[in-house]
C-alpha cells in the first residue's frame, strides 16, 4: 500500500489520486447517510436507545433506508482506498465529511451557512492538506499481527464498552459525546478490518471465510451503526456529531500506525510543530462544524416530529 509521495516523486502516482478520489467519495456519501439518518434518528423515542428496535423503527423510514444506501456507497469506496493506500492516509480525509454535511444539511433544511463557518471549512481543508503533505503516509502491511490485534483490540473494546456504559448513564451533551465516541472507534477499527478483508480477496471471493477479521467487521460495523444512531438520537447533533467525526479518524489511524507498522515522516521541530497546527486545525474545523451543523439541522427533526404528532391528533 502507498501513501503520499508527492514530494519524492514530483508528483501523485495514478494509485495515489484514486485513493484520494476514493476518499473523498467516501466522505461524500458518509456525509449524506450522516445528514438523512440523523434527521430520522432524532425523532425516535429515547427508550429505544442502543437497542435492536431502534434499528427496526428506523427502516420503516424511507429517508432512513436511503441513507443506509448512501453508507453502503460510501464503505464501497471506503474499502476500494484502503485498497491502494495506507489507513493513515485515508482516514484523515473522512474528516472532511463534516464540511460536505453542513452544506448538504443547509440544502435540505433551505438555511444558510454563515461566515464563521466558511472559515471553520478553510480551516478544515488547510489543516488536512498541511497534515497529508507534511508527514507523507506510507508503507504498512494489510494484516496485523494476531498477537498485536489480542492486546490492541481487548484494549479498544474495553474502551468502547466503556464509553457506551457511561454514555447510558448520563443524559444531554456527555451522552451523545460518549456514544459518539464509541461508534468513532468503531468505525476506526472497522478501517482496518476492511483494509484486511481487501487483502483477502487477492485470494478469491470467497478467501475471506477461513479469516476471522471479516466476521470481526461485522462486528464492530453493526455496532458501530447502532451506537453512532444513539448518538443522534440524543438531539444533541453538536457533540453526537463533532464526537463521532474527529474520533474516527483519529482511532484509524493510531491502529494503523501501531498495528499495521504504517509510517508517517517527521523530521525536525519545525515539521512537527506544522504537523501539531495542522492536527489541531482539522479538530477546530470539525468542532465548529459540527455546531454549525447542529443549528442548521438541529430544530428540524423536532418540528417535523411535532407535525406529525399534530396531524395524527387530528386524525384520531
Amino acid at each position: 500500500p502507498c501513501g503520499l509521495r508527492a514530494r519524492d516523486t514530483g508528483g501523485m502516482s495514478a494509485r495515489v489520486a484514486a485513493a484520494t478520489l476514493l476518499s473523498i467519495a467516501t466522505a461524500f456519501f458518509y456525509a449524506l447517510s450522516n445528514v438523512l439518518e440523523l434527521l430520522e434518528a432524532e425523532q425516535v423515542p429515547d427508550e429505544y436507545a442502543l437497542k435492536a428496535g431502534l434499528i427496526v423503527r428506523l427502516v420503516q423510514r424511507p429517508r432512513w433506508l436511503l441513507g443506509l444506501v448512501s453508507d453502503v456507497f460510501g464503505y464501497v469506496c471506503q474499502a476500494a482506498a484502503l485498497g491502494l493506500a495506507a489507513v493513515v492516509f485515508v482516514e484523515p480525509i473522512l474528516a472532511s465529511g463534516i464540511l460536505l454535511a453542513l452544506f448538504l444539511g443547509a440544502a435540505f433544511t433551505h438555511r444558510p451557512v454563515q461566515r464563521g463557518d466558511w472559515f471553520a471549512a478553510i480551516m478544515l481543508s488547510g489543516g488536512l492538506a498541511a497534515f497529508l503533505y507534511e508527514v507523507s503516509p506510507t508503507g504498512g502491511s494489510d494484516i496485523g499481527a494476531r498477537a498485536r490485534w489480542l492486546v490492541v483490540g481487548t484494549i479498544t473494546c474495553v474502551v468502547v464498552v466503556g464509553c457506551i456504559a457511561a454514555g447510558r448513564a448520563t443524559t444531554g451533551p456527555a451522552r451523545a459525546s460518549l456514544l459518539g465516541v464509541a461508534a468513532g472507534i468503531a468505525f476506526g477499527m472497522s478501517a482496518l478490518l476492511t483494509k484486511a478483508l481487501m487483502h483477502y480477496f487477492g485470494d478469491g471471493v470467497f478467501g475471506w471465510v477461513n479469516h476471522w477479521e471479516p466476521y470481526a467487521l461485522a462486528v464492530f460495523a453493526i455496532g458501530g451503526v447502532i451506537v453512532a444512531q444513539s448518538a443522534f438520537q440524543t438531539g444533541v447533533l453538536s457533540a453526537a456529531v463533532g464526537a463521532t467525526e474527529a474520533t474516527g479518524p483519529i482511532s484509524a489511524a493510531i491502529l494503523g500506525l501501531v498495528l499495521l507498522h504504517e509510517r508517517v515522516s517527521m523530521h525536525g521541530a519545525k515539521q512537527t510543530a506544522v504537523v501539531a497546527v495542522s492536527i489541531a486545525a482539522v479538530l477546530f474545523g470539525v468542532a465548529v462544524l459540527a455546531q454549525a451543523e447542529d443549528r442548521v439541522m438541529g430544530d428540524k427533526a423536532p418540528n417535523a416530529a411535532a407535525r406529525a404528532d399534530g396531524t395524527e391528533g387530528a386524525a384520531g
